[in-house]
């Protein structure tokens, strides 16, 4: 059974983590290395890519996310890092001293309290450079919590 409080706090937690952060986030609540990986990334017409990426415990997929962007509104050598697979968006922005926001579009909490959706935009000097469909399963965190 799960506590509804503590819930609370590990969606709050969450939610409240800047860009860059969530994987440090989810690995300092865990108290243990978690994986980053990017699951797929396929280009959906000319420029424009879809990408779907894990952040895991164990083998349990605690934030899992598909994210949406165009290569004509981010600087080449950010795509570039992009395209390489290897780390996750707010990484690269954050290696490349890129300042950039959340624009939150819709989160939703399932009527058991298990798992967050949210819907939001990156927008970086009012562009917006990724659309993010994130799934965090507060369930699975709270267990791996507990091991």
């Amino acid at each position: 059974m799960y506590h509804t409080n503590t819930l609370e706090l590990l969606a709050e937690t969450i939610l409240n983590t800047p860009i860059g952060h969530v994987e440090q986030t989810v690995a300092d609540i865990l108290k243990r290395n978690v994986s980053f990986s990017v699951i797929e990334q396929t280009p959906m017409d000319q420029t424009e890519y879809l990408r779907k990426i894990i952040i895991a415990a164990d083998q349990f997929p605690i934030v899992s996310a598909t994210v949406r962007f165009d290569s004509k509104t981010i600087p080449r050598h950010i795509l570039d890092d992009l395209l390489r697979k290897k780390e996750g968006i707010g990484t690269i922005l954050q290696k490349h001293r890129v300042i950039a926001h959340r624009q939150s579009i819709v989160i939703t909490i399932s009527t058991d309290g298990k798992k967050i959706t949210r819907d939001y935009e990156i927008v970086q000097n009012a562009s917006v450079w990724f659309h993010v469909s994130e799934e965090i399963r507060l369930d699975l965190l709270y267990a791996c919590q507990n091991c």
